[in-house]
């Protein structure tokens, strides 16, 4: 089913295939509203998943109820990729709408052997099972610390309010 372009919806973009499975684990869950989630196919690499994001902020820009999450790899270097983010989004009216969670690892699949589970949508469930009320300990870990000040910042803007039922 398609999402309603004229509701709240978040539309993701995805670095690659593990992330696929990810999100496809995250929409599975009872507590998650799967009817306003747009995930979009994998753009195979983290360059590119800024170029699709680069596409669309016209559309972000003219469209208020539409949200965007870009999911990637940061490659131990979380701090240059925020850093792009928020230079790409600085003069645009959609920057409070678009969020950026990744793996601070070279590959996602890092992260499915350090939470120990044997597939990427199971990576998924555990992460979300707990939302919106709280994030649960697995966030803490040393790939997705990165993570806390952009889930603050979604929590913030109401995005759990919407996304979570």
């Amino acid at each position: 089913m398609a999402v309603n372009r004229h509701k709240k919806h978040l539309v993701i973009y995805l670095e690659d295939r593990p992330y696929r499975g990810i999100v496809n684990g995250v929409k599975t869950l009872p507590n998650v509203n799967d009817q306003v989630i747009d995930a979009r196919p994998p753009c195979g690499g983290w360059a590119k998943v800024f170029a699709e994001l680069e596409d669309n902020l016209r559309l972000l820009n003219a469209k208020p109820e539409m949200h965007a999450l870009l999911l990637m790899d940061f490659d131990n270097d979380f701090e240059k990729r925020k850093k792009r983010f928020e230079d790409m989004l600085n003069q645009h009216a959609c920057k409070n709408r678009v969020f950026l969670l990744g793996v601070d690892e070279k590959e996602s699949e890092d992260l499915k052997a350090a939470l120990k589970q044997s597939n990427n949508e199971a990576v998924g469930k555990i992460l979300i099972e707990q939302c919106p009320e709280e994030t649960n300990e697995h966030w803490s870990n040393a790939h997705l610390r990165c993570n806390a000040a952009e889930l603050n910042r979604m929590q913030q803007m109401g995005i759990f309010e919407w996304l979570f039922v």
